[in-house]
């Protein structure tokens, strides 16, 4: 558990588990409200094999915002930071939604970084009904905070199996996500996520081992979108049933298994 201090003098949080030069590396990108404490099943199960990488992207959980507009850029430029802060010359980049966007840019910017991507509960374009939820977010988060907007997201980022089953436990998961994030961070995050380009624009440049995953129950990301991602990708891609948008969380031992046959 360490920072690394940016060009622009921002702190930014990460964690390596089982690192050591001769294990392939393996980073995980958060999704939008996540954390590193996401990961820690994936890093767990990992950190035997690979180096595994953790971090809060800017605005994140413990990292900070800094002086700068937040774009996909940044966060790219950040990441490959970070990977020369470590000494890494190429790694597996495994982004869920927002982590995705991050892995598809970073793609994009400095290929000769990544070995093999894995792209998670994202598509080939955002529906307006996502960018209706995001908004809706950054509304809620202005005028009710953030308690209010973390319930407000659970219909959206989990799938009904997973409710239904937790059902007891969610204001313990709404209460973790007021706890790790920061208001006004997090809305610094959603306004600039209704800025980014279309995961479309990056997949277009030249590509690399993908693997496109999506839920069955995703409520923010069409199947058909998420297939069209993987074709622009010229990516394998999976359906995870009775899932919704948070994928490492709802189905970890399935997630764990994909990745590991995919990264080995």
């Amino acid at each position: 558990m360490s920072d690394f201090t940016t060009s622009d003098g921002s702190k930014i949080y990460y964690e390596t588990h089982g690192f050591a030069p001769e294990k392939p590396a393996i980073v995980f990108l958060n999704g939008t409200t996540q954390t590193t404490l996401h990961w820690r099943p994936q890093a767990l199960f990992f950190k035997e094999h690979f180096s595994v990488i953790l971090y809060d992207a800017r605005a994140q959980g413990k990292s900070a915002h800094g002086d700068q507009r937040l774009s996909l850029e940044l966060h790219a430029g950040d990441l490959a930071s970070l990977l020369h802060e470590l000494n890494v010359a190429k790694a597996h980049l495994v982004g869920l939604s927002h982590g995705a966007h991050v892995a598809l840019a970073m793609t994009s910017r400095r290929p000769e970084k990544v070995d093999r991507l894995v792209l998670c509960s994202i598509g080939a374009e955002p529906s307006p009904k996502t960018r209706t939820i995001v908004r809706s977010w950054l509304e809620i988060l202005k005028k009710g905070g953030l308690e209010a907007m973390a319930w407000a997201a659970m219909p959206a980022i989990f799938g009904e199996k997973y409710l239904k089953e937790n059902e007891k436990i969610l204001n313990k998961l709404v209460n973790a996500v007021v706890r790790r994030n920061r208001k006004d961070k997090l809305m610094a995050h959603l306004e600039a996520i209704l800025t980014y380009r279309s995961p479309s624009r990056y997949a277009k440049k030249p590509h690399h081992p993908c693997l496109v995953i999506c839920g069955s129950d995703d409520s923010m990301v069409a199947a058909d979108r998420a297939k069209r991602l993987a074709a622009l990708c010229q990516a394998s891609y999976v359906e995870i049933k009775h899932t919704g948008h948070a994928i490492q969380i709802e189905a970890p031992a399935l997630f764990n298994q994909m990745m590991q046959e995919f990264c080995k």
